[in-house]
């Protein structure tokens, strides 16, 4: 069970205002010294893998997979995928959904460490998390391997670090010895929770309420993809190298194309996390906040605000009488 208390820990940041942060003159000189400062960038990650939200037939999962997978190898985007390998462990489908998993590394997705059953850190034990941290990584470590290649990345479930300075430090530690380093975000279009609602549409075959769902899906990313440049322009006077949260969901998978079609006209490139890591903003030191959202990250440390886009009214009410309810583990986010 997931509570209500754990999910809105992780994204009360989502609806309160934001503070920005001034950089020192030489720390904006070396940030900006040899790129170019007009071209937009961004890493695409997918967390959740197999499947984010309610569990539905291994069929649906596999039309949901190929989607998805059809639309990278499209576009052509380098991708990194957070794998909860809990999600495997199905009764009559675990090697289906093995499979399901190799094929997101056969397309070229490079898979990541998410937890083993997407733990959040506040309220969990360091030493059962570092727990659930190796006991997650044990198929994707051997898919891996296949392709001659070790498990680079973590990402914080409920992007919940550790709750103090000192915790996050030992446990970064601890997966840096293991070849991991951390994988942040700058840009959460909440896709969790408009999913939700695309879900409740589609189980009663309302094609015209997905279609609202996913046209306001949409709308709300060119949203927040403005608000997100504005921010990391005022905190470091120039376009950062960003990192996209998206998670492994059918409103993902039906909507793709379009999705992408909002980034490009925007001028983004696609870009590697690698590549994107290599910006010197996320070496940037800052106090403390126990979250890997880096641009409330960033911004707290200086404590000037302003206000985030929220989701649609009827989205945001779906949602929260969701939470009002009794949650099953299989409708996180």
């Amino acid at each position: 069970m997931i509570s209500r208390t754990v999910h809105l820990f992780a994204y009360s940041l989502v609806s309160i205002a934001i503070p920005v942060l001034a950089l020192p003159i030489s720390v904006y000189a070396q940030q900006t010294a040899g790129g170019d400062a007009s071209q937009k960038e961004i890493a695409i990650t997918i967390d959740d893998l197999p499947l984010n939200g309610q569990r539905f037939e291994l069929s649906r999962l596999q039309v949901m997979t190929d989607k998805l997978l059809s639309g990278i190898n499209r576009h052509q985007i380098p991708v990194v995928g957070f794998v909860n390998e809990s999600l495997l462990y199905v009764p009559g489908e675990v090697e289906a959904r093995i499979a399901l998993l190799r094929r997101w590394s056969d397309t070229g997705v490079e898979l990541g460490n998410h937890t083993f059953a997407h733990v959040g850190f506040k309220d969990t034990p360091i030493s059962q998390y570092e727990d659930d941290f190796v006991r997650g990584e044990t198929i994707t470590r051997v898919i891996l391997r296949e392709k001659g290649r070790q498990p680079r990345y973590f990402r914080h479930p409920f992007l919940q670090m550790g709750p103090t300075a000192e915790l996050e430090q030992s446990f970064e530690k601890f997966i840096g010895e293991r070849g991991y380093r951390i994988a942040p975000v700058t840009i959460d279009i909440l896709d969790w929770m408009f999913r939700f609602a695309y879900a409740n549409a589609r189980a009663q075959t309302d094609e015209k309420s997905m279609k609202k769902i996913a046209d306001e899906y949409l709308k709300f990313a060119d949203l927040k993809f403005d608000f997100c440049e504005r921010v990391a322009n005022e905190m470091f006077g120039r376009p950062i190298k960003h990192i996209l949260l998206l998670h492994a969901n059918e409103l993902n998978a039906d909507n793709f194309d379009q999705l992408i079609a909002v980034f490009k006209a925007r001028g983004y490139r696609f870009i590697s996390l690698e590549e994107a890591l290599q910006d010197p903003v996320y070496r940037f030191p800052d106090k403390y906040l126990a979250s890997s959202d880096w641009l409330h990250h960033w911004a707290f440390s200086k404590g000037k605000s302003f206000t985030e886009p929220r989701a649609p009214q009827f989205i945001q009410k779906i949602w929260d009488d969701s939470q009002a309810a009794p949650v099953s583990r299989t409708q996180r986010h």
